[in-house]
């Protein structure tokens, strides 16, 4: 998949062309931005025999395209490199970028000779899945880390990192596209009926691609139609519990979509988003951001207790949030 299908990152292509990447590089933002395309893409330019972009006809862009570059290794969530497995003797599953061992089998390919390229490259997706001992284990290798050796460090969480990684690195932070980047980006995709308006504020473009493909678009403003109604006094608990019973989403994603309603609600209200059109509720009053905030807070250690003890009463616990958000409505 090419680069060019996401025109936000754009910028940091160009910023690249003619500078010499450092030995390590902190690629963060929000998932649904691209920065994993944005990686492999940088990995292949140092990798490929044309040094300014990747030329796909070399014998290391072939090798690279076919997954199988000598010189390049990465560690994801679940997944590794198969060339990985020959540096450790951990069990498969444990040579992922969650882990010390994935760390440090990436560490030992990093430290080899290059065999095609001038360059030896390794990616770490899902590194901010990282615990402290994969931190500190691949902190050891960035000390030390030579001129033609590079890792990419992907992250869905900004400053996540120890400080001394980013000390060692050089950090490209991803920001959210403006909506109406966005909205083009939509259509160009061949998404006619859609626009950001369909889905959360700052919603990436890529999950809005998820959500749309998965036929749940629709979801948001489902959701936050009867939330704004119920906000308004025009649907009574009975009837907004019911809403969410019949809504096909697990207990956690309900949660998840009060606290982000309540979000969008401060968020639009404190003047950080643009009003939205479905919801009115806040129109003529001025929230409480402390109040609010107390009661995400709460939202954020129910989903905690829940996922302790998952036989929590759904209806029970909706209750009670409900009656909190009328009483900051009203």
């Amino acid at each position: 998949m090419s680069v060019d299908r996401y025109p936000w990152l754009k910028d940091e292509i160009d910023a690249y062309k003619n500078i010499n990447f450092s030995s390590s590089t902190i690629i963060e933002g929000e998932s649904g931005l691209g920065k994993q395309e944005l990686a492999k893409y940088f990995a292949q330019t140092l990798l490929c025999s044309n040094e300014l972009i990747p030329c796909h006809k070399c014998n290391s862009c072939n090798y690279f395209l076919a997954g199988s570059h000598p010189d390049y290794c990465f560690l994801s969530e679940d997944d590794c490199s198969s060339v990985l497995h020959t540096y450790s003797k951990a069990k498969k599953e444990s040579l992922t970028s969650k882990k010390i061992e994935g760390v440090r089998s990436m560490n030992e390919f990093i430290a080899m000779s290059n065999s095609v390229s001038e360059q030896r490259v390794a990616v770490i997706f899902d590194a901010h899945l990282m615990n402290i001992n994969a931190q500190n284990a691949l902190l050891k290798t960035l000390e030390e880390l030579p001129d033609n050796k590079h890792i990419f460090i992907v992250s869905n969480q900004r400053k996540y990192f120890l400080p001394t990684i980013y000390s060692r690195s050089s950090l490209i932070s991803i920001k959210n596209p403006d909506p109406h980047i966005v909205n083009q980006w939509i259509l160009d995709q061949g998404y006619i009926d859609f626009s950001t308006l369909n889905f959360a504020p700052d919603s990436t473009p890529l999950e809005i691609e998820r959500l749309i493909n998965n036929d749940k678009a629709g979801q948001y403003i489902e959701i936050s139609q009867n939330l704004n109604s119920y906000c308004l006094g025009e649907t009574t608990t009975p009837d907004l519990i019911k809403f969410y019973k019949e809504t096909n989403i697990s207990f956690d994603e309900k949660i998840n979509s009060i606290i982000l309603f309540l979000k969008t609600c401060i968020g639009i209200n404190q003047d950080f988003y643009k009003p939205h059109p479905y919801i009115t509720s806040i129109e003529n009053i001025k929230l409480d951001a402390v109040a609010i905030s107390d009661l995400i807070e709460e939202l954020l250690d129910y989903k905690y207790q829940l996922n302790k003890v998952p036989a929590l009463n759904e209806q029970i616990g909706l209750n009670n949030f409900f009656y909190k958000i009328r009483n900051l409505f009203s």
